[in-house]
């Protein structure tokens, strides 16, 4: 049982050394995650705070300014809904970035709570969510923005598209 390599005898594997008690292991090297959630929340999160609320903006716009003519002549206190009938392709275009953006704006807050609770890209799942939670205001406010500047081109002739 001996081999020539070993001239004292057979060739064993080292035996197996246990810890010495109470020592404490540490634990095995954390596994980096090959899924980017953060930067998915992250870019979603800009979408829906920052693309969608310049989509619904410009449309705002175009819509005060189309539907500003009908709303100058208008004398009545409630709301006719006809005098956005020359511009309703652009109202269109505002709901559908409204909704389009919430829809986004709420998978980018989850997917950035979900990347702060796994650890998995936590900067920049805080930034998707604080971006995320001022979408809403920042598409208000650019809207409001948008229609105003809209309307104060009343005074001008303005063909309706």
């Amino acid at each position: 049982m001996t081999s020539p390599s070993a001239p004292n005898g057979p060739v064993f594997a080292a035996p197996h050394v246990a810890p010495p008690v109470g020592e404490l292991r540490t634990a095995p090297p954390a596994r980096r995650h090959r899924r980017p959630v953060g930067t998915w929340a992250l870019l979603l999160s800009i979408v829906a705070g920052v693309l969608a609320p310049a989509v619904g903006g410009f449309a705002a716009y175009r819509v005060a300014r189309g539907a500003a003519p009908g709303l100058a002549s208008s004398t009545s206190t409630t709301f006719d809904w006809r005098i956005l009938s020359p511009v309703r392709d652009l109202v269109l275009l505002a709901e559908v970035s409204f909704w389009t953006g919430t829809a986004i704006g709420i998978t980018a807050l989850v997917l950035g709570i979900v990347a702060i609770a796994r650890r998995v890209g936590r900067g920049t799942g805080i930034a998707a969510v604080v971006v995320a939670a001022l979408g809403p205001a920042v598409f208000t406010l650019l809207t409001a923005v948008a229609a105003v500047a809209g309307l104060a081109t009343l005074g001008e002739t303005v063909p309706v598209v």
